[in-house]
């Protein structure tokens, strides 16, 4: 170990440095606070001995600057006094000092006093390097977080189908890094658009690579494969009906085999020509349907989330919608959301503001509905996933 003896008189301070190096430390001596002060400054010590009392700069103060300073390590110190009085020990404990020796001291205490000093450094530099690879490894971890995230977020419509007859917006808000929600809509061949929007229970890396798999099975392009499109006798596609997809992805989702988790999903198919919705849920929250100069409707669905039962058949539900109808479909982070203190934003508070921003055009009032979520969670913020995919018959 490196040390700094502070010690004004010179035969105290030629006995010390000689038995500390006759130990195999490392010793540089300095003659009285204000030298061990500057000595200090210009080297890296990992134990301090100093006398109390001393010329120009006594050891209290000497203590009190080596705490303040700025050190790569801890410094271990230990005060030489007379002094025994327990109002003396407490004033140098609060300085900063770790231990005390009686002048003139004892051998046989020094170097126990010394080895107690070495195991706090030894313990210290052995926490500094686990803190060091622990930060090393948070940042590796958030910075596969935030590339997960990019990859995730790559997944979400980057362009809204083309379609003279509907506008469509959409925000999807995560609590966290990565998100259990997701959400898409695209064009099923000249006539049709699907969508959909799902939440996975649970939040973190284990619920957003379900939600990931989930949307790699939804994609609307025509293969053998397809769960959204398939070949018929002559080969040609047909859209699959809502209730046989839910059902399909049932049975592809088992709870047991998804790490005990489940998700909720609803799915629907807007023909354009003659703006028929049809959808199925999974215990998902009601789709909500606003038609001109009426309140705003919930088509609520009793129904099990997927994963949960095997061989569950999803009903289908039908809404003829007309020009200027509105079609909502979100996740439950929008009504349970919770203010700071703790009450639910509610069914209620969120119909409302869809029926207060229904003059606003498609894209600001799915804005406004966001608005009030993150003003009713307050600084915090929503702790839970948010998604919410809007449809407007023009």
């Amino acid at each position: 170990m490196k040390v700094l003896i502070a010690e004004d008189d010179r035969v105290s301070r030629r006995m010390l440095q000689r038995q500390l190096e006759k130990w195999g430390h490392d010793v540089v001596a300095a003659v009285d606070g204000r030298d061990a002060w500057e000595k200090f400054q210009a080297d890296d010590f990992s134990i301090v001995v100093s006398d109390w009392m001393m010329p120009e700069m006594d050891g209290i103060e000497l203590v009190r600057r080596i705490r303040e300073s700025e050190t790569a390590g801890y410094v271990f110190v230990i005060l030489l006094t007379a002094r025994s009085k327990k109002e003396d020990i407490i004033v140098g404990m609060e300085a900063g000092a770790d231990d005390f020796l009686s002048k003139p001291f004892d051998r046989g205490e020094l170097r126990v006093r010394l080895r107690a000093g070495e195991r706090v450094i030894e313990l210290e530099r052995s926490l500094a390097q686990r803190n060091a690879l622990l930060e090393e490894a948070n940042k590796r971890m958030t910075r596969d977080l935030e590339a997960a995230a990019r990859v995730q977020q790559s997944l979400l419509p980057s362009t809204m189908p083309d379609a003279a007859q509907v506008r469509f917006a959409w925000r999807y808000r995560p609590c966290d890094e990565l998100a259990g929600d997701f959400l898409n809509v695209f064009r099923l061949g000249e006539q049709h658009i699907g969508m959909y929007v799902a939440d996975v229970s649970g939040h973190g890396v284990a619920a957003s690579l379900l939600s990931v798999s989930i949307s790699r099975v939804m994609t609307p392009h025509a293969s053998a494969s397809s769960l959204l499109l398939k070949a018929d006798a002559r080969g040609d596609y047909r859209v699959v009906p809502p209730g046989e997809v839910v059902a399909e992805l049932n049975r592809r989702f088992p709870m047991e085999e998804c790490g005990d988790r489940y998700f909720t999903i609803v799915y629907g198919v807007l023909n354009l020509q003659s703006r028929e919705f049809r959808y199925a849920s999974a215990g998902h929250p009601p789709v909500v349907v606003l038609r001109p100069d009426q309140p705003p409707e919930t088509l609520g669905v009793a129904s099990l989330a997927v994963g949960w039962v095997a061989d569950v058949d999803y009903d289908e539900h039908t809404v003829q919608l007309c020009s200027g109808d509105r079609v909502l479909l979100y996740t439950d982070g929008i009504p349970e959301a919770m203010s700071p203190e703790m009450e639910q934003l509610g069914e209620g508070r969120m119909l409302a503001s869809i029926e207060q921003s229904r003059r606003q055009p498609l894209e600001e009032s799915v804005r406004s509905l966001v608005r009030l979520v993150e003003d009713w969670c307050g600084r915090t913020g929503p702790k839970d996933d948010l998604s919410l995919l809007a449809v407007e018959i023009v």
